[in-house]
């Protein structure tokens, strides 16, 4: 009997469908991080999936944000929900009616890397090597420091103490 279950699960696996979030975004964080509210009471820390914009402090961290606040802020979003990070921020492809994917427009404005890490789209590795050519955003910066190298530094720099 476990064989024939065990067969059935790995024949006919079981997929649940994504989640997906819908709200008004009520604050920016940062380039990558807002909050979301739904249905006007409950309210989700989301961070852009894909993608690692400026640290607040670090050069162009205000632009990033900024960049995303004219997107986003007050806009209804839709987060195609992935997973909840070890902060436990929803982190997501997130759109609206006029923006498809707000994590590769942040990659084209020049205010994100793709987050290689994490993400392996070929259409953000694409993005980032046009913003780079044509030195849009954080790219006219002549040695611009990745988001994970800056906090990297920042946690040297307080450790030292």
């Amino acid at each position: 009997m476990r064989k024939i279950i065990f067969l059935l699960l790995f024949l006919f696996p079981i997929v649940l469908p994504a989640k997906k979030l819908t709200g008004k975004v009520i604050k920016i964080a940062d380039g990558d991080t807002f909050t979301l509210l739904i249905e006007g009471k409950e309210q989700v820390r989301v961070r852009l999936d894909g993608i690692d914009a400026p640290e607040k402090g670090q050069a162009y961290g205000k632009s990033a944000k900024a960049y995303l606040s004219r997107m986003i802020w007050g806009v209804l979003v839709t987060v195609d929900v992935k997973k909840k990070d070890r902060h436990g921020r929803t982190i997501g492809k997130v759109s609206t009616r006029k923006i498809r994917d707000v994590s590769l427009e942040m990659i084209k404005a020049g205010y994100a890397w793709q987050y290689r890490d994490y993400n392996k789209d070929k259409a953000y590795n694409s993005a980032e090597k046009q913003a780079r050519k044509n030195k849009k955003g954080l790219w006219q910066d002549k040695n611009p420091i990745r988001p994970q190298d800056f906090r990297k530094m920042r946690r040297k720099k307080e450790n030292a103490f």
